[in-house]
């Protein structure tokens, strides 16, 4: 009798696993409906309105947007922390007011010859030799001192860091390149988290046609060796103080609540520049916007007492486009501690269509599911093949690849701790960085697909029995 009734408890038993299956899959699909073409409509149409001015970092419009999170996550039923929904930041503005540099009488010019990295104090400098280093690193405290970049080795870079030179002049072969293609960045202000310390040490990049100039031989002819160079340099920074938000969405788990998921985008932008509002309706609103989305279906799981077992972090942040500052102060200064932190899903840039995918909004670029967490990879997959069917993408998440998207937005900050993170991305298009990046040319439909597909991921993450494991070295290398 005993043998029967154990019997029979045991084929219940196999036959009511599938269902509980099956309610998860059921519960996960009845909160992902949630999410809505129209509501991620009402939310970029404030994101990118004229009143927030481009959401600058440190600007009244960033304030604004903000706000604007803020009131949403309360509106949710999404709680605040201990220090309420803004983790508040302190920045520097770098803005060079008058640098000269003449090289044996000759004035360098800027963004011709050479480009300067701001990030140096107001200074003097003056020197009638230079130092050129090709392999030797030592004994070049208080020189000028030039070098070629491409020949620069890790190690090499250490010890220049560390070897209180006058100033450094790294000639690189891709000078004129890095000018023409990013020369909005280099001839704006530098912003710096107000913790980073001003390198004394002023740094610049100088073309290969300046170097044969002042050398009168290729770079490559060059010696270790003092050279007669004369070097006279006029440094003047002027230094303004602002201060960014991230905003924080909590929703505290269950069993596992001192395990942490976060979910971030980034709702800075860049502001004004010449008289124009640069919208940044893609870059990021739209990830802002499906990140609202999320934490509003998560909100809704727990009122109805289907919320997640692990606590999940909603932190949109500011600062990334002046260098991924925001996480990076989280990174340093965590709400949680880092090793109860799970994964990072970050979402920039899902509501365009690039050229590669023209005539498909179906698909989206994931980076970095499998760097760290082979499971992450296999979670992600699943929830795709079983919910959504979009076109996974994974021709960035090449460590060879030159765009290097990898070291490009918040996820970064995670990942080189050791966090597993996925980043959501469709690629750039013709409109990025722009102006006319606006709310017309967005695709509502397209961005509320892919945040189901975060929103599936992330709930199976929050749910799980097992924590995913970190079971693989980071491939890519060197730093952002």
């Amino acid at each position: 009798m005993l043998k029967s009734m154990h019997i029979y408890i045991v084929v219940m038993l196999l036959l009511f696993i599938p269902f509980i299956g099956i309610a998860q899959s059921t519960k996960a699909e009845k909160y992902a409906n949630n999410i809505s073409a129209e509501d991620i409509k009402s939310y970029l149409t404030v994101l990118t309105s004229d009143s927030l001015e481009g959401r600058e970092t440190g600007r009244i419009g960033q304030k604004r947007a903000a706000n604007f999170i803020a009131n949403k996550f309360q509106s949710f039923g999404i709680d605040s922390l201990s220090g309420g929904y803004f983790q508040n930041f302190k920045i520097n503005n770098i803005v060079p007011k008058n640098v000269s540099i003449k090289i044996n009488g000759v004035e360098l010019k800027y963004m011709s010859d050479y480009y300067h990295s701001f990030d140096f104090e107001n200074d003097t400098i003056s020197s009638n030799d230079a130092r050129f280093v090709k392999n030797d690193f030592s004994n070049l405290e208080q020189k000028v001192v030039f070098v070629l970049l491409q020949k620069c080795t890790k190690e090499q870079m250490a010890l220049l860091k560390n070897a209180k030179a006058k100033a450094i002049f790294f000639i690189d072969k891709n000078v004129e390149k890095n000018i023409s293609t990013s020369n909005y960045y280099l001839q704006k202000e530098r912003t710096l988290l107000d913790n980073k310390n001003i390198k004394n040490t002023p740094v610049f990049y100088l073309s290969i046609k300046a170097a044969k100039a002042i050398f009168h031989k290729t770079p490559k002819a060059l010696k270790d060796k003092s050279y007669n160079v004369s070097v006279e340099m006029k440094l003047h920074i002027m230094t303004e103080n602002l201060t960014g938000e991230n905003v924080l969405g909590y929703v505290e788990g269950t069993d596992l609540k001192n395990e942490l998921l976060v979910i971030t985008a980034h709702y800075d932008h860049l502001g004004i520049h010449d008289g124009a509002i640069f919208y940044g309706a893609d870059d990021d609103a739209s990830g802002t916007s499906a990140v609202l989305m999320l934490a509003k279906a998560f909100a809704v799981a727990k009122k109805e007492g289907h919320g997640p077992r692990r606590s999940i972090l909603f932190m949109p942040v500011s600062g990334e486009e002046k260098g991924l500052l925001g996480s990076s102060y989280y990174s340093e200064n965590p709400v949680f501690p880092l090793d109860s932190t799970i994964a990072d899903l970050n979402i920039d840039m899902i509501g365009r269509i690039d050229e590669k995918h023209a005539g498909n909004a179906n698909y989206v670029y994931l980076i970095g599911s499998d760097k760290l967490s082979s499971e992450l990879h296999v979670i992600s997959d699943s929830a795709n093949s079983k919910y959504c069917k979009i076109d996974l993408d994974y021709t960035f998440n090449d460590p060879n690849d030159p765009n290097r998207f990898y070291y490009r937005s918040d996820h970064y900050n995670f990942a080189k701790n050791n966090i597993p993170v996925i980043f959501y991305f469709n690629g750039v298009h013709a409109d990025y960085h722009k102006a006319t990046d606006t709310i017309d040319k967005i695709d509502f439909d397209k961005i509320a697909n892919i945040s189901k597909l975060v929103f599936y991921t992330a709930w199976e993450l929050a749910n799980r029995d097992k924590r995913i494991v970190v079971d693989k070295e980071n491939e890519f290398k060197g730093t952002r």
